[in-house]
């Protein structure tokens, strides 16, 4: 990538303040994050208008706004300060909890619902400096970033296809059928004719094609057409809540919301949560550790599950 600024003429110690500026839109939150005071941030970004001959950050309300010369530098500022902070992680020894390292992962909904909240938890222990920028990158999306070296690892399902992808399942999300717990069926067992009777509303995050419930149907011979389709489980629970819709959810998910969680009357194959990284980046020992830590948290996670459905069963 072309850089549109001369690196050899900036002090490289102001583009963490761009970048943490730009990030927080208020230079308060910029100096908690970078750990230096307001009026440290304030001359930094006086420097950095007089270097770009550019306002970059205009006041809104409380906080600022980047201008087009700020929203035009961040992606060559990030990757500089990406290149920056991987190149002087030294590659043979890698500490946690000394280590600034900014990781880039892209989740499904369901992975990151289940990983992320234990990923920050641990993190927030054993290295405080670390952040994780997360997204939700369109599948076919996922080799390519890889490749690139903007995207460290990717949680998505397990049939993903790319070159030079190693790949590791996780854990595998059995699914449920949601309903309201005023819904007529919400207290008796479903039979497959009952479950495909059910008005269903389904996640993609797909804007075409079949969705799961979907597909689920065809392997019936019965065809379902939702009524409604949602890129994400959080409103697709809450319409549940306020309408008789059903919906098939990953129960992790959905024992969050209060409703009533009803087994499907059919063996239904758990889909697999599975943690993708490049092959070039293998024996980096800063994505070393972090695929570790994801991976013991997975075991955790596929522990408690374990643990409640015994405990339902008995």
């Amino acid at each position: 990538m072309e850089f549109p600024m001369n690196l050899r003429t900036i002090d490289l110690n102001l583009l963490p303040v761009l970048e943490a500026v730009y990030d927080e839109r208020s230079l308060t939150r910029a100096s908690e994050i970078l750990r230096i005071t307001q009026p440290a941030v304030s001359n930094a970004l006086s420097r950095l208008r007089v270097h770009f001959e550019d306002p970059l950050f205009v006041r809104e309300g409380r906080g600022v706004k980047p201008t087009a010369m700020a929203e035009a530098l961040m992606p060559a500022v990030r990757e500089a300060l990406d290149k920056l902070r991987s190149g002087l992680e030294p590659r043979s020894v890698f500490e946690p909890s000394r280590s600034t390292r900014v990781f880039n992962l892209s989740a499904r909904d369901a992975g990151a619902f289940l990983i992320a909240p234990a990923l920050a938890a641990r993190l927030e222990q054993v290295a405080p400096g670390v952040r994780i920028l997360w997204s939700q990158l369109h599948r076919s999306a996922v080799a390519a970033e890889l490749a690139s070296g903007r995207l460290d690892l990717a949680i998505d399902v397990s049939d993903l296809l790319g070159m030079d992808m190693e790949r590791e399942v996780l854990l595998s999300t059995p699914y449920v059928c949601v309903l309201s717990p005023d819904h007529p069926q919400a207290d008796q067992a479903l039979t497959p004719d009952s479950f495909f009777d059910l008005r269903h509303i389904a996640v993609s995050s797909r804007r075409e094609g079949r969705s799961l419930i979907e597909e689920l149907a065809r392997t019936f011979g019965r065809r379902i057409t939702p009524a409604q389709r949602l890129p994400n489980y959080m409103p697709a629970l809450e319409i549940v809540r306020q309408t008789g819709f059903a919906l098939v959810a990953p129960r992790q998910i959905a024992e969050t919301a209060g409703l009533a969680l009803l087994d499907l009357p059919f063996d239904f194959p758990s889909p697999e949560s599975t943690l993708y990284w490049h092959r070039e980046n293998a024996g980096d020992p800063a994505l070393t550790w972090l695929r570790s830590l994801i991976r013991d948290i997975s075991r955790d996670l596929e522990k408690s599950q374990d643990h409640a459905e015994s405990a339902a069963a008995s």
